[in-house]
């Protein structure tokens, strides 16, 4: 009897001690999803992401969407269930919204619960806790265009071609965004003395809710060196960031290899000595092949005139 009691203490405590490693430190970030600027057909993605302040095992998340109008525009990029590793003391999940296109237009509500369970775990101890995301989304036919600076780049270049100038950018409208124009201003390597001015005003585009790379070329026709650019972004006409950076322009065929024609060429003509000796070759070459089909020719000549007087 002793024996029994004890058992079943031992598995009491057991299941206590795991509810209690699953509880303890564990959270979420932000705990809701709003968004009152979505149209029908929108595609928006938020990253929520899960923390522990002690991961030494591996837990099971499980997601539940309590939300009847909009749970089929809802998926999450790991599934419904999916597996918190041991270690990291942050874990991100990502939430995925698709608007129908008939989405009708109002203000949608709902629950998004998030339960944490050791992996393998049965019975209560899978569900002993529950972190809950509250579902804010509007639907309207209003257009919203804005966006966030990220970061701004100009990529090494070779010679002859354009400067590349990157904006990175968070679309945070319900339209496609990108900077309105670009103010370049080209220095020599010391930065005093102006080479080259213009505006790059036909820059790509980043889609609706994105995170991404609006980008747009200017000729300049620099040699090889160091650059300064000063540059000033704009939206809708107002600038937005002025600041300089350095970038680098290569020789012809340092960052893409030019066609391999190009490069036999190049390689064929490098001094007059290599130019002599394969000019001596593809003439001995051509002769041959000429000699070759001259001799093929007379075979064939040959064959037909036999013919004709067997046949006689």
């Amino acid at each position: 009897m002793k024996t029994k009691l004890t058992l079943t203490l031992l598995i009491v405590c057991f299941l206590f001690s795991v509810a209690y490693e699953v509880r303890a430190g564990f959270g979420i970030t932000p705990p809701r999803v709003w968004n009152d600027r979505l149209v029908p057909g929108s595609h928006y993605e938020q990253t929520i992401t899960l923390t522990r302040s002690n991961p030494t095992n591996p837990i099971e998340i499980l997601v539940e969407v309590d939300a009847p109008d909009i749970k089929d525009w809802i998926t999450i990029d790991k599934g419904n269930s999916f597996i918190y590793p041991a270690g990291p003391q942050q874990f991100p999940m990502t939430v995925i919204i698709d608007v129908p296109k008939d989405a009708g237009y109002t203000t949608y509500y709902g629950k998004m619960t998030l339960r944490a369970a050791p992996v393998g775990g049965k019975g209560e101890v899978t569900v002993a806790l529950g972190a809950v995301v509250d579902l804010k989304l509007r639907v309207s036919g209003e257009e919203f265009s804005d966006f966030k600076l990220r970061g701004v780049s100009i990529p090494d270049l070779e010679e002859g071609w354009p400067v590349k100038f990157v904006v990175n950018l968070e679309n945070l409208g319900n339209v496609k965004a990108r900077p309105s124009k670009i103010r370049l201003d080209i220095y020599d390597s010391y930065h005093t003395k102006k080479l080259k001015s213009g505006e790059i005003t036909d820059m790509s585009w980043v889609g609706p809710f994105e995170v991404g790379s609006s980008k747009g070329d200017l000729v300049v026709g620099l040699k090889e060196g160091q650059y300064w650019a000063e540059y000033e972004v704009y939206k809708n006409e107002e600038m937005i960031l002025k600041d300089k950076l350095r970038f680098y322009v290569h020789p012809p065929g340092t960052l893409v290899p030019p066609p391999l024609l190009s490069r036999l060429k190049s390689y064929i003509t490098a001094s007059p000595l290599r130019l002599i000796i394969f000019t001596f070759i593809g003439t001995i070459i051509l002769i041959s092949l000429f000699m070759g089909i001259v001799y093929i020719a007379k075979r064939r000549k040959r064959k037909k005139s036999n013919s004709r007087q067997r046949g006689k």
